[in-house]
């Protein structure tokens, strides 16, 4: 379900003008969904994915922690940490993307 989120994460982002640079980026002590460059600004992307419950639900404060390190690693660090919750229902999926999350 997490790969089917990120998919329709990533689609829903570029429509809007981001490049997705990497998908699933591994670095100690987590991992950047989707790592996109928007407006000359290089954005780490959490994705959450739930169905039946609002995914927001899993943003928990040690996730965005994680999050922020895990961008921490990087040569050039974000210049900012987004979330798109994808919220899988029968008719389709609904989404949000909340920008600066932390």
């Amino acid at each position: 379900m997490g790969a089917l989120g990120e998919r329709i994460a990533a689609g829903f982002l570029e429509r809007r003008g981001a490049r997705v640079i990497a998908r699933n980026l591994r670095l100690w002590p987590g991992e950047i969904d989707l790592l996109i460059e928007m407006g000359g600004a290089l954005v780490a992307v959490e994705v959450k994915t739930r169905v039946g419950a609002d995914p927001i639900e899993g943003m928990t404060d040690l996730k965005a922690e994680r999050l922020r390190r895990s961008g921490g690693r990087m040569s050039r660090h974000p210049d900012r940490y987004d979330l798109v919750t994808v919220w899988l229902t029968a008719g389709g999926a609904e989404l949000r993307w909340l920008p600066g999350i932390c």
